[in-house]
């Protein structure tokens, strides 16, 4: 059920994230907390407990940082970002000292990268985000696809990469589509 849920907001963030950035904060924040819940082994209620947590903290510090908003948005996406990469590069140990490094610097470099590009940023980034979200929870649903949440082999790495890459590719192309046709309305 966890994964079915993750699955739906994974969906959401690749295919509408950067429409509202709102609702792109709040669905990275219940991401990135859930995927770092399941990754240290939280049972199903803990993990989207802390998924929801996660969501109401981040969408707090946005309203708070109002002003800073692509750089809060993008620090929430790049943090899912990097907790899907502490994840593949973790080998199935739970190195904390590595997700302490690695899920901030993915945050920060994200959130300079909003601050400075905006909505193309955006655009992109919620489409990484989302599909990362979307792979997890497939993995996560599905045994068969378990290589998509924590793959054990180079192949496994590689495979998750590629659809990482096709998945937000089309994330990104519908999103665009989207903001393409609320410009062309905002100007009649």
């Amino acid at each position: 059920m966890s994964a079915l849920a993750v699955l739906v907001v994974g969906l959401v963030l690749l295919l509408a994230g950067s429409l509202s950035v709102r609702l792109a904060v709040l669905l990275a924040g219940f991401g990135v907390s859930w995927t770092l819940a399941v990754a240290m082994n939280a049972d199903t209620g803990t993990a989207l407990l802390i998924g929801v947590a996660g969501a109401v903290l981040a969408f707090l510090v946005t309203l708070i940082a109002a002003r800073l908003m692509f750089f809060v948005c993008g620090l929430c996406v790049g943090a899912v970002i990097g907790a899907k990469l502490f994840v593949l590069v973790q080998g199935g140990t739970a190195d904390v000292l590595l997700a302490v490094i690695l899920i901030p610097a993915v945050a920060l470099l994200c959130a300079f990268l909003a601050r400075r590009l905006g909505r193309r940023f955006l655009v992109w980034g919620t489409a990484a985000g989302g599909a990362t979200l979307v792979l997890s929870a497939v993995g996560r649903l599905w045994t068969d696809a378990g290589e998509l949440w924590q793959p054990e082999t180079g192949g496994g790495v590689a495979l998750f990469l590629a659809l990482w890459v096709v998945l937000a590719v089309i994330g990104a192309m519908v999103q665009r589509r989207g903001l393409g046709s609320r410009t062309d309305k905002a100007e009649a």
